[in-house]
């Protein structure tokens, strides 16, 4: 047993469920600029069907000061000097030539913050001279049907229909694969256990989760003889929106299945596929130009005042792409909007925290006196599976496997090894 704990730099999806009582996304970010998509036959080379089972690699966290993080009580630290241990006789860390270190497969506890998990698998640490002598990476290492149960106990809640929680299995384990197959031979882990990913509970009891894998054994979603990466949200909203829009423009993301369905969502029957929040125009203000700042010749740099907020481009289902930001001047600064949640949700030390946070980019706002108020539709960026629809087709009667089909259009079910 392994007890490793160290102070987490950002609070997780399940922090965010217990706070707001929904779960905002199912992916990673990206801020970089849209690029070229690459041809068919790049995008096939990518994603190819895996032929042997899949060890999935989870950051289940990362430390970058001097105090490194404790093993059952056992203080890991990283120096110039290489691995430092407080007690070696309870910890037996195996070095490899690059500096990284292992710990043998085994059930393993750790604590991160206030927060103890528990898995089965190996851990890795990896040294992040990157960033400095001190900085390394824990790993989890995780074969996919075990790391399936932790996900969807963290993605739903308990009470949600089985049929939910294995079309989410599906969809899950249909994104960890695009990930490990993207990321295998660029990176020392596929995922992490958070936002920027999908949430990893550890090893966990709920019956209905693993229930759910085990129904759904090594079923992904495919197109064209390739691994769908499936992404998810916890409410769409409404309006869907498509992958090269929202996420990024990359070869995996313009297929038919990341293009969106047609026609308004049933998640709309719902109270909370809608919200509507109050900013400090000053502060919004201010967060916008430093984002904009970090960029180059971005526009919003020159912003002195907000007035309005408005869809200036909208995909094909209607769902905002970019906004236009109205200064009291009429002068139009236009932004990506997925990017403009990203930037009026980043934290800065001299201004006070982004709360209440902007759930979603499907948004308008107009300034009321010093304040602004949005008003928006969904939880997260609105690509494939609604989990909130999906609970509703469950209790509908609907099986997962239509549940998938619908939020995955032309989507086909294959089976991986496990």
């Amino acid at each position: 047993m392994f007890n490793i704990s160290f102070h987490r730099e950002s609070c997780n999806r399940r922090d965010f469920i217990t706070a707001a009582g929904v779960l905002v996304v199912g992916g990673a970010l990206s801020c970089s600029r849209r690029e070229q998509i690459p041809s068919e036959q790049a995008h096939n080379q990518i994603l190819q069907i895996p032929t042997t089972p899949i060890i999935m690699r989870v950051r289940i966290g990362k430390t970058r000061n001097p105090s490194g993080c404790t093993i059952n009580g056992d203080q890991i630290s990283r120096t110039a000097r290489g691995w430092e241990l407080s007690q070696v006789s309870k910890v037996l860390l195996e070095t490899t030539n690059r500096g990284v270190a292992w710990i043998n497969t085994g059930s393993h506890t750790f604590s991160i913050s206030e927060k103890t998990n528990r898995f089965t698998g190996k851990i890795s640490l990896h040294p992040r001279e990157d960033i400095s002598t001190h900085a390394f990476d824990v790993v989890a290492h995780v074969p996919m049907e075990s790391y399936l149960p932790g996900v969807i106990a963290g993605e739903l809640f308990s009470h949600w229909h089985p049929n939910t929680f294995a079309a989410q299995a599906v969809a899950a384990r249909s994104y960890a694969s695009a990930q490990h197959l993207q990321r295998k031979t660029s990176s020392h882990f596929d995922v992490t256990d958070g936002p920027s990913s999908q949430v990893f509970l550890g090893d966990v009891t709920l019956e209905v989760a693993h229930r759910a894998v085990l129904e759904t054994r090594g079923v992904v979603l495919t197109w064209k003889n390739t691994i769908v990466p499936a992404y998810y949200s916890s409410c769409c909203g409404g309006l869907a929106a498509t992958a090269v829009d929202a996420i990024s423009n990359s070869p995996t993301h313009n297929i038919d299945p990341l293009l969106g369905r047609a026609g308004k969502d049933v998640c709309t029957s719902l109270a909370v596929h809608k919200w509507t929040i109050e900013r400090s125009h000053r502060h919004l203000r201010k967060r916008l130009t430093k984002w904009a700042n970090t960029t180059t010749d971005h526009p919003l740099k020159q912003l002195r005042s907000i007035q309005s907020i408005t869809p200036a481009q909208i995909n094909k289902h209607g769902r905002p792409t970019t906004l236009q930001v109205v200064d009291r001047k009429n002068t139009v600064h236009i932004i990506d909007a997925s990017r403009f949640v990203r930037a009026a949700n980043t934290t800065y030390p001299t201004l006070p925290s982004p709360n209440p946070r902007l759930w979603s980019s499907n948004l308008i706002a107009t300034r009321v006196g010093a304040t602004v108020e949005l008003k928006g539709y969904g939880m997260g960026h609105g690509v494939g599976l609604c989990q909130y629809g999906s609970q509703i087709l469950a209790g509908k009667n609907k099986s997962w496997e239509s549940i998938l089909f619908r939020y995955y259009p032309n989507v086909a079910l294959d089976t991986i090894k496990t």
